[in-house]
């Protein structure tokens, strides 16, 4: 089998895993922010990829909420504008979700029937469009309601559609800080997601559109600004929690070192 050929199915693999994650997570209970499950991993682990667990629809607008809020607070937004701007990337999230949940079921079904790599490179294809239209649509929305300029500077971030950071806000979040204290550690955790998403992106420019890239990422160098990263949003921490609270956020994040997406998937696809 060529090089091309194993890397596509793993592709298929992963996109098909969350499938079967949502219909695992239907016949379970939602865990506490961080618990692990019996026998399985802490909710929100694996590497910080775009990918992770999918949180309740609860506790994922509960997490929307609160990254929109805080990408509102790094750009000093007043409270129409922090309003306005929440409402619109909450808005794009449930879109994101729902469109990516439609090709997840296409997917499934695909591999029923039997479907081979070429309708798997398809399916990244429509996740890759949908993530970039969803993205442009979402800019549009920003720039709408709080200005080119602070859209230009939000849209990095809240354009991941990401399920990692969703994980991660989601366990800061029960930490309960103060104002000057949450804002800072959020904004390590934008910064955390943003740094790790164009890894990704870099990583998926340079496997080539059918996964096949001359040479491919350099995976010890992945692997080395993954680590680097997680350092960075630790030693960010630091400061801001106690030794309780670190462990706990640092142990959501699953093992260190791994490249980036490690145990999760690509951007987009299930934020």
């Amino acid at each position: 089998m060529k090089l091309g050929q194993l890397i596509v199915s793993g592709i298929a693999a992963s996109v098909l895993s969350f499938g079967a994650l949502a219909q695992e997570q239907q016949s379970q209970p939602q865990r506490e922010p961080g618990q692990r499950a019996p026998g399985g991993p802490r909710e929100g682990g694996g590497g910080f990829g775009m990918g992770g667990r999918q949180l309740s629809p609860e506790r994922a607008a509960a997490a929307w909420n609160l990254q929109a809020t805080g990408v509102a607070g790094r750009l000093g937004l007043n409270a129409e504008q922090t309003k306005a701007l929440v409402s619109a990337y909450v808005a794009a999230r449930q879109s994101h979700n729902a469109e990516a949940d439609k090709l997840r079921q296409e997917a499934m079904q695909r591999r029923e029937e039997g479907g081979g790599p070429e309708g798997m490179r398809e399916i990244m294809t429509k996740l890759q469009e949908l993530d970039k239209s969803q993205r442009e649509s979402l800019e549009k929305s920003l720039t709408g309601a709080i200005g080119a300029d602070a859209a230009a500077k939000a849209i990095p971030s809240l354009g991941l559609f990401s399920r990692q950071w969703d994980n991660l806000t989601d366990v800061f979040s029960t930490f309960k800080l103060d104002s000057a204290k949450q804002q800072a550690g959020l904004n390590a955790i934008e910064e955390f997601a943003t740094t790790s998403g164009a890894a990704q992106l870099r990583a998926r420019a340079a496997r080539g559109p059918d996964g096949g890239g001359e040479g491919g990422p350099d995976r010890e160098a992945m692997r080395a600004a993954a680590q680097e990263s997680r350092q960075k949003l630790l030693a960010a921490m630091q400061p801001i929690l106690n030794k309780e609270q670190l462990t706990k956020l640092e142990e959501s994040m699953g093992g260190g070192g791994r490249g980036p997406g490690a145990g999760g998937r690509r951007q987009g696809g299930g934020s």
